[in-house]
């Protein structure tokens, strides 16, 4: 025999047997008569070129059939694709000789698995039926354990559902207390019980055997995720647990005692874990996971439990109290639990700023030009949705200030002391936040929402930044809450960023107020530097002034901060909303900041994903901001640019000074041509030229202009809801002959400057049939044809119009135009302002509110149609009029798809990368929109008109530039402070000496196992956003790695290599049924003897895709750096 080689990938086939074709749809280890086939499980499929050893036997056999892998469950691979080495059409010897394609195999979608599980459904039907009967059995059957009493037991949880009788199925249960039972009637499977069978738990020793238990049993309820059932269990009566802690010996068995005296409900702790998992993800309240598991337990309703719902949810708020301090680590303490600090059970952002932590020493010196690197970012808003309602029920707070809420009674007093205060609105703005502080809360609801402050750039809620809001955004509870955040997380900070949806109102007066605090609130101002700005999609409903003044495009040291990263946490936790409400104070309290936690964790598992795509982001986009900014400033001359530059830093310094950023007021308006135009046919007759009538060409042009918009105002009235009233007739009627009026006034001067007019309605007038006459006589005023000049055909323009009224007309309708589009941008900035106002603030239960925020979006619509219908008439009036004119370039046809709010502009919700509508981008500064409209515009007007269009684009430049330095901060900053967090956790590991040796392993092996996250965590991101880095041709300065240590635990089972040598059939058969290997970890993950909890898993799941990623080395980077977290929730 000889072996030819003609290809062979040995990242996907490690051996191939004789006549064997190997694809990649092949997911599973293969066994042969001959060899063993392994096929490693990839990321993702990829079905390109095959390449294949191929054993050639020197015998004369045909080889003219094609052969294909026998999928071994003697189907004889008809369900398979055959795998065919070359093409069929070519003779076997042929196909033989090197690379050949093998066929790809059509994926099946959706419809197609169902149809084809439609026509074996059938069969599931009674396989499901077979489950409840004795599945071929003898009756009576025999207990399969003991071969003599009679079977008749039992277990539904148990893979092998055998028969048994008592005594034999509570042997086999013994330390699975909670598997359900059922027993053969004769007839059917009835409901049993464990302990009806007399089986009883020992308790005290961990499953080993007590020397002294208590001569009696007690039966208590355990409620868990296969239902509430009943369990009889046998305390222990040795001193080192004492008869007195039952709760204790329930407590080691892993059920959760509802009270601590004469436990009676208990709770599995896997139960507690799958609704915490539950409620985190999935937001479901305890009600409904409580009746889900009477559901479970009994379906039909004869057998109801007592009911615990009470017990379970005491039991939940102690469970999440216990978790949140054991993950702070308050079991490691000496000073126990009572010591706890406020804010102490918050997950930190590991990215933002934290001296002594992430911060290189000295920090605090460094230049002035780089504290900017150094700066807190801070974002505030409220959530009216997380209201309380008014129960007036009594409880007590497990967690007071411990967390992400501000500590109660200190803050009520604090309301207190200025419920009395009125805020006074000044802003200009579209939107409502002060407007709604003063109304009064609804009886009903205790609480009306809740204010909060995260971290703007990574979205982390902070230490006591989120209070109670009892009557709207009131500046009272807004001040407590950025202070109590500050004081906590960015007391020692030299520069703050502070972005709020009314930042332009907020500052004012921010110091004085700040006064009325205690001192450990407040601020120093001379050591610190403050910036209010506002968000980007906020900001465009502002006025002018606050859209240059607190935008944060304009703003240096920001990066791409976008400001509305608080809106996202608002859409995670509102799915809770209708639960917390009907929960005590401080039990919502808890469960928020239980969420709050959940929303931080997974942030910071998904941080290194979160980086990468944002450098990935950076870098192209700074390239194409840079290359435009230098296009730009190539065309000006130095002096300019340099006086522009002076201006820039002078209002960064001051920002009283003139903002470079304002754009000089539009000053051309329809009424300035009118009235030059006024002014040339004045100096006409001052030259002795005499108008053709009292009214001259430009007033009759205007008159006609006039009349067309009312035209197109009574069509829309006539299209309305109120025209099918009588009285909205009545009115209709009334418009409509006032108009008549009008233009049979107008036809008279018409006919003295366009006479051609008067020929073209008497020529149409004689074309129409009789019929038609009919039809013309009863059309409305508003459908009758002008005949203004650009209605006139060009051949008649020299013998049938008066010179120079189609130049008149033509800069009247260009006036027209630009009018038009002014007023466009106007209404949606406005109508834009309507529905944000009506989905944040007056969606509720107040109807009138409601119908008046429609009514009045429904009024603005209707005035924008009308300016976009005369924008439209304009610029088809100059398409005839002057078709080659250069008004093109800057009056474009208007889609509708471009009538949008430039919420996609750059400088607005900061997508950098997509294209803002032309309305907004074509009217700009040139030298003929400067103030005067001769021809006198100097080169100093023309430059200054194009300042704006600058400064703009440098500034888009910079952010970009920015985003990329603090990217490349906060990469070895996350790192540093995953590392200290990991040294702080083993630092933790002996701190408690007053311990019993088992409690002592307890928080050793805890410790050990958090600084083993947060290391891992750590050396994942790193080597993650080493690649990223290497990608863009950048490096930065990591700190020192820790000592790796594996999350994953070794099988200590010898497993046989993949490629076993051929002929060993039993190693094959072995390797068959062993678990696969992730590529890059060496770890066996199915034979992993450690139970991981989520906060473990999620860092894993982390790592093993990295590792995969990087064995795949033409995946893209979406499949490296996957966005979905959801499973990353925290946990212990």
């Amino acid at each position: 025999m000889t072996r030819k080689r003609v290809g062979v990938s040995t990242r996907d086939v490690d051996f191939v047997p004789m006549n064997m074709t190997v694809t990649h749809n092949t997911r599973n280890f293969l066994r042969s008569r001959h060899t063993a086939v392994a096929v490693r499980r990839t990321k993702r499929p990829r079905q390109t070129v095959q390449h294949h050893i191929i054993e050639e036997q020197p015998s004369s056999r045909d080889t003219s059939e094609p052969t294909h892998v026998d999928p071994g469950d003697g189907a004889g691979g008809s369900d398979w694709q055959d795998a065919y080495v070359g093409d069929s059409d070519e003779p076997a010897s042929k196909r033989q000789r090197g690379l050949t394609r093998v066929p790809k195999k059509k994926k099946k979608r959706r419809v197609d698995l169902l149809r084809e599980w439609m026509g074996i459904r059938n069969v599931f039907l009674d396989e499901i039926i077979r489950l409840e009967g004795l599945r071929g059995h003898p009756e009576p059957p025999l207990c399969c354990i003991c071969q003599s009493a009679t079977g008749l037991v039992r277990c539904e949880d148990c893979i092998e559902q055998q028969l048994m009788c008592e005594e034999c199925i509570c042997q086999v249960h013994s330390h699975e207390p909670l598997h359900r039972v059922s027993k053969w009637t004769g007839t059917f499977f009835a409901k049993f019980s464990l302990a009806a069978a007399g089986l009883a738990i020992q308790l005290g020793h961990d499953g080993r055997p007590c020397a002294t238990p208590r001569q009696h049993t007690n039966k208590i309820t355990v409620i868990d995720i296969t239902g509430i059932q009943s369990v009889a269990v046998r305390y222990c009566d040795c001193a080192n647990v004492g008869t007195e802690r039952t709760y204790v010996q329930l407590l080691r068995a892993g059920w959760w005692p509802a009270t601590s005296t004469r436990p009676r409900t208990v709770t599995t702790l896997r139960t507690l874990k799958t609704f915490h998992a539950m409620t985190i993800q999935g937001k479901m309240n305890a009600y409904d996971f409580w009746n889900g598991l009477v559901r479970v337990s009994d379906g039909t309703g004869l057998f109801q439990p007592k009911n615990q719902y009470k017990d379970f949810i005491r039991t939940i708020r102690c469970f999440r109290n216990i978790r949140a301090l054991k993950r702070a680590g308050r079991a490691h303490d000496p000073a126990g639990i009572d010591a706890t600090l406020f804010g102490e059970l918050c997950v930190e952002c590991p990215a933002c700023p934290h001296p002594g932590r992430n911060l290189p020493e000295k920090w605090e010196d460094a230049p002035e030009e780089d504290q900017w690197k150094y700066a807190s970012m801070f974002s505030m808003d409220a959530n009216f949705k997380l209201k309380l309602k008014n129960r007036g029920l009594d409880d007590v707070e497990l967690a007071p200030g411990w967390a992400y809420f501000v500590p109660k009674k200190p803050y009520q007093e604090h309301i207190d002391k200025h419920k009395d205060e009125v805020e006074m609105k000044a802003c200009g703005s579209t939107f409502a936040a002060v407007d709604l502080a003063n109304i009064p809360a609804q009886k009903r609801f205790s609480v009306n929402g809740v204010g909060a402050v995260i971290c703007a750039r990574h979205l982390f809620y902070l230490m006591n930044s989120v209070a109670d809001l009892h009557k709207g955004k009131r500046y009272c509870s807004m001040d407590y809450i950025l202070l109590s955040a500050i004081a906590q997380t960015a007391a020692d900070m030299k520069k703050m960023v502070l972005t709020y949806d009314i930042a332009c109102q907020f500052s004012k007066n921010f110091h004085r107020r700040m006064a009325q605090f205690p001192v450990e609130f407040q601020i120093d101002v001379s050591q610190t530097d403050i910036t209010f700005l506002i968000p980007k999609f906020h900001l465009l409903a502002h006025g002018t002034p606050c859209q240059v003044s607190y935008s944060l495009n304009f703003t240096e040291g920001v990066g791409r901060t976008c400001g509305e990263g608080i809106e996202a946490g608002w859409a995670d936790t509102n799915g809770a909303s209708l639960s917390t409400r009907e929960m005590s104070g401080e039990g919502r309290h808890e469960a928020l900041d239980d969420f709050f936690g959940a929303i931080n964790w997974r942030k910071t598992v998904g941080l290194g994903n979160q980086l990468h795509r944002a450098l990935k982001q950076a870098v192209p986009a700074y390239e194409r901001k840079k290359a435009v900014f230098e296009e730009s400033t190539a065309t000006f001359p130095p002096a300019v640019l340099h006086k522009w530059e002076a201006m820039l830093a002078a209002w960064h310094a001051d920002p009283k000074k003139p903002n470079p950023y304002r754009e000089p007021e539009c000053i051309t308006t329809i009424a300035d041509v009118k009235l030059e135009l006024a002014q040339q046919e004045a100096d006409e007759v001052n030259r002795g030229v005499v108008s053709l009538h009292e009214t001259s060409a430009s007033v009759f042009l205007s008159v006609g202009l006039d009349l067309e918009d009312q035209q197109r105002a009574l069509r829309t009235k006539a299209a309305g809801e109120e025209a099918k009233t009588k009285i909205g007739k009545a009115a209709l009627q009334d418009k409509r002959n006032a108009l008549q009026h009008r233009i049979k006034a107008w036809r008279s001067i018409q006919a003295i400057y366009m006479p051609v007019a008067s020929v073209l309605m008497a020529r149409e007038a004689n074309a129409l049939g009789p019929e038609e006459i009919v039809r013309d006589a009863r059309s409305n005023i508003e459908d009758e044809k002008l005949w203004l000049p650009s209605a006139i055909p060009k051949e008649m323009w020299a013998a049938g119009l008066t010179p120079n009224i189609v130049q008149k007309a033509i800069r009247l309708r260009r006036a027209q135009a630009e009018d038009a589009l002014h007023e466009i941008r106007r209404h949606l900035r406005i109508r834009m302002g309507l529905v944000h106002y009506k989905r944040v603030f007056v969606a509720g239960p107040s109807q009138r509110t409601n119908t008046r925020a429609r009514q009045a979006i429904k009024t603005f619509n209707e005035k924008l149609a009308r300016h976009v219908a005369r924008y439209r008439g304009a610029r088809a009036a100059l398409a005839v009029l002057e078709p080659d004119g250069d008004w093109p370039d800057q009056l474009r046809v208007l889609r509708q798809e471009d009538i949008r709010a430039p919420r996609e502009d750059d400088e607005g919700l900061g997508k950098g990368h997509r294209e803002m509508s032309w309305i907004w981008r074509t009217l700009r500064h040139e030298s003929r929109d400067a103030p005067r409209l001769d021809d006198n515009v100097s080169e100093e007007e023309v430059h200054e008109g194009l300042r704006v269009d600058w400064v703009k684009s440098r500034a888009r430049a910079r952010r970009w530039n920015e985003e990329i330095i603090l990217l490349k901060e906060e990469m070895p900053r996350s790192v540093s402070f995953l590392q200290w967090k990991s040294t702080w956790w083993s630092d933790r590991a002996e701190r408690r000496t007053d311990v019993r040796a088992d409690v002592l392993s307890g928080l050793r092996a805890y410790a050990a196992r958090q600084a083993a996250v947060y290391s891992s965590l750590a050396a994942s991101f790193r080597k993650q956003w080493t690649k990223s880095l290497a990608n863009h041709q950048m490096s930065v300065e990591w700190p020192e790695p820790l000592p790796e240590v594996s999350l994953l635990a070794v099988s200590s089972i010898s497993v046989p290599s993949a490629a076993t040598a051929p002929g060993d059939s039993g190693a094959v058969h072995e390797l068959h049924g062993a678990s696969e290997t992730l590529p890059g970890l060496g770890h066996d993950v199915m034979s992993c003897s450690v139970d991981l909890d989520v906060e473990t898993s999620a860092v894993n799941n982390g790592m093993s895709a990295l590792e995969v990623s990087d064995s795949e080395e033409d995946e893209p980077d979406e499949a490296v750096f996957g966005e979905d977290d959801s499973d990353n929730e925290v946990d212990d």
